[in-house]
């Protein structure tokens, strides 16, 4: 055999020599003990306490907000990718509440190409005017009423029961007390919609609930033809309540919805020109307490001093409803 392969053949097995004593040399006594290339890491990591929990860790404290989440569109989203890691919580502290919801919220929605249809995209700078996404968004629970309810009551078959409401609500769908509302010319799907909500129990009133769960599917319809096709014709008036200016530059966050004057857009939300400034004060009260129940309004109320509500209210009392065109 000629020389120059058999010293070829001794590098290579003094090669092989060699790397063989390094493997033992440089190898731990775990490896693969845990699985490929993981040494002793595995029980250091698991002495470890998690950084990040699970949503099933925030819902013994968090049990509504948690419910909201569960049953909704967001529920996909972990607790942390908003709050942050809850590492030590509730014991180091509270985790921070985001403010910024608008560039927090646009990770996931800003519309650019590529991204699923499914997932709700809108332009950013052109959409709610700047506002923050909670505005109009519960963030536990995103889906906001999108749809109106379909009116296809009789109107004439609802006047002649609307005699039995008069007390409360006044013979012309204008309430002669100060702490019930006004439902002529209201939107007919908000009220079909808000009937409906007393009749199942989904919204709760000590007064509306029996009178609501006494009413059929066709009533309810009923009611909310004839009282929607009303005219309003409650005159705004000095509410002697809050500060109506301080209350226009609140109202600034509550446009998307209500409307500048409270005309809402959306059939499927009130409108509140015009309306009794107590019933106004309660309403926003209950919201804020969880005796009213909707996502939206909790989140938007929950924020309000006493103070703010009465603002709110004698601007949207002070408001001309108009006359009804729906």
């Amino acid at each position: 055999m000629p020389k120059h392969i058999v010293r070829l053949l001794l590098l290579m097995a003094a090669a092989a020599v060699l790397g063989y004593a390094a493997k033992i040399f440089f190898t731990s006594e775990s490896f693969y003990k845990y699985g490929p290339y993981r040494a002793d890491s595995v029980p250091e990591l698991a002495s470890q306490e998690p950084v990040f929990q699970t949503p099933g860790y925030c819902q013994g404290c968090h049990a509504e907000r948690h419910a909201q989440w569960s049953a909704n569109s967001h529920k996909s989203v972990s607790c942390e990718v908003c709050h942050g890691a809850a590492l030590g919580h509730p014991l180091n502290g509270k985790l921070p509440i985001p403010t910024d919801t608008a560039k927090l919220c646009s990770l996931c929605h800003e519309a650019m190409p590529g991204r699923p249809g499914t997932q709700p995209q809108v332009e950013v700078a052109q959409h709610s005017s700047g506002q923050q996404c909670i505005v109009c968004h519960n963030p536990h629970s995103p889906k906001i009423v999108s749809a109106a309810v379909m009116v296809a009551g009789d109107a004439a078959a609802g006047a002649k029961r609307a005699a039995a409401c008069s007390s409360c609500h006044g013979t012309n769908g204008i309430s002669p007390n100060d702490t019930w509302p006004n439902l002529a010319g209201q939107h007919a799907a908000y009220l079909a919609r808000i009937l409906g909500a007393y009749k199942s129990g989904a919204q709760k009133d000590v007064m509306m609930t029996p009178i609501a769960q006494s009413l059929s599917d066709a009533d309810v319809q009923d009611f909310a033809a004839y009282y929607g096709g009303l005219s309003c014709k409650a005159a705004p008036g000095n509410t002697g309540i809050g500060d109506a200016a301080a209350g226009k530059a609140l109202a600034n966050n509550c446009t998307a919805c209500h409307g500048e004057t409270g005309i809402a857009g959306n059939p499927a939300w009130p409108s509140i020109a015009g309306q009794k400034p107590a019933y106004l004060v309660n309403a926003l009260k209950a919201f804020r307490a969880g005796l009213r129940k909707d996502p939206m309004m909790a989140g938007v109320a929950r924020s309000l001093s006493d103070a703010d509500i009465s603002n709110l209210a004698a601007y949207y009392a002070g408001q001309n409803c108009g006359p009804a065109t729906r």
